[in-house]
C-alpha cells in the first residue's frame, strides 16, 4: 500500500476519533453582555407616592422595600378585618351552649332509655334544640372562615401599596419621588443584578453543535483596560438555528462578584 494512500487512511480515521468535539475548540463569538438579573418595576395600583427608600446606587435585598404609596385607608381596612375574623367571642358561647345541651340529651336519652322518667316529645324537643346549636356552630365557623378570608384579601390590597426588590440588586435607576402621583403599569424603578454577567452571542450553526447546557467555556471582555479572561459556563444553547442568518443563540454566564465588569461592554465567547 503506498505511503499516500496510508496517509489518507490515517486522516479519516483521526477524523472519525476527532468528530465534531473539535468544534467546541474553533468558538469565537462577540456579543454584548448584560447583568444577570434586569427588571424595571412599576405598581399595579394608582396612588400617590409617600416614601423612596433606597437612592440611585444603593444595594438592595430581595423584599426590601423601594417605593410606597399612601396606604391608610388600605392599612385601617386590613386592621379592623383582622379585629372581626379574630373575635371568636360568639363563636365560643355557642359552642359552650352546644356542649351543655349535649350533655343534657345524653342524661335524658339515659333517662328515658332506664326509666322512661322523661316523655317521647320531651326528648325529641331536645334532640332538636342540640341539632340547631350544631348548626349555628357551624354557620359561624363559615363566616370565620369568611372573614379570614376578607382580612387575607385586605392585607393582599394594603402590599400592592409597596413596591419591593424581587432579588438581590443594585438600583439603577428611580423615576419617580415623594408625592408624584403614580397609575398602574407605570414604571418607577429599574433593578440590575451584576453579581453575574451573562453574554449572549450568535454562533454558526455548524460550530455550536458541541456545544451544550453546563459545558465549560471562557469570555474575553475588553473596554476597562487590557482585555481579561473569565471563566464561563454555558447556560443555554438555542433550540433551532435562525433561518435568516443560519445562526444559533448561545447564553454564557460568569462570576462578577467584584463587579469589575460593566454589563454593556462587548465579550466574546470562547472555548475552554
Amino acid at each position: 500500500m503506498s505511503r499516500l494512500i496510508r496517509s489518507s487512511i490515517f486522516l479519516i480515521f483521526l477524523s472519525v476519533l476527532v468528530g465534531p468535539s473539535t468544534l467546541a475548540q474553533q468558538v469565537s463569538a462577540r456579543g454584548v453582555l448584560g447583568p444577570y438579573h434586569d427588571v424595571t418595576l412599576s405598581v399595579t395600583v394608582s396612588g400617590i407616592v409617600s416614601h423612596v427608600f433606597p437612592k440611585e446606587g444603593d444595594t438592595i435585598r430581595a423584599g426590601e422595600p423601594i417605593v410606597e404609596l399612601r396606604n391608610n385607608l388600605e392599612a385601617l381596612d386590613a386592621e379592623r378585618r383582622r379585629l372581626i375574623w379574630q373575635d371568636r367571642t360568639v363563636l365560643e358561647q355557642v359552642k359552650a351552649r352546644f356542649s351543655t345541651l349535649s350533655d343534657q340529651l345524653a342524661h335524658t336519652e339515659s333517662l328515658y332509655t332506664s326509666t322512661h322518667s322523661v316523655s317521647e316529645d320531651d326528648l325529641q324537643k331536645e334532640r332538636l334544640q342540640v341539632k340547631l346549636a350544631q348548626l349555628e356552630v357551624e354557620r359561624l365557623e363559615m363566616a370565620e372562615q369568611q372573614e379570614k378570608l376578607d382580612y387575607q384579601i385586605a392585607e393582599a390590597r394594603l402590599e400592592q401599596r409597596t413596591i419591593v426588590a424581587p432579588f438581590d440588586g443594585v438600583v439603577a435607576s428611580l423615576s419617580v419621588d415623594v408625592g408624584d402621583a403614580c397609575t398602574p403599569g407605570e414604571a418607577i424603578a429599574r433593578i440590575v443584578d451584576v453579581s453575574k454577567c451573562r453574554l449572549v452571542v450568535h454562533v454558526d450553526a455548524a460550530a455550536s453543535r458541541a456545544l451544550h447546557t453546563g459545558a465549560a467555556a471562557r469570555v474575553a471582555v475588553s473596554g476597562f483596560g487590557p482585555s481579561r479572561t473569565f471563566r464561563a459556563t454555558i447556560e443555554y444553547v438555542a433550540p433551532v438555528v435562525d433561518p435568516s442568518s443560519g445562526l444559533r443563540e448561545v447564553k454564557a454566564v460568569f462570576d462578577n462578584t467584584d463587579g469589575r465588569v460593566l454589563p454593556g461592554l462587548t465579550g466574546t465567547l470562547l472555548s475552554p
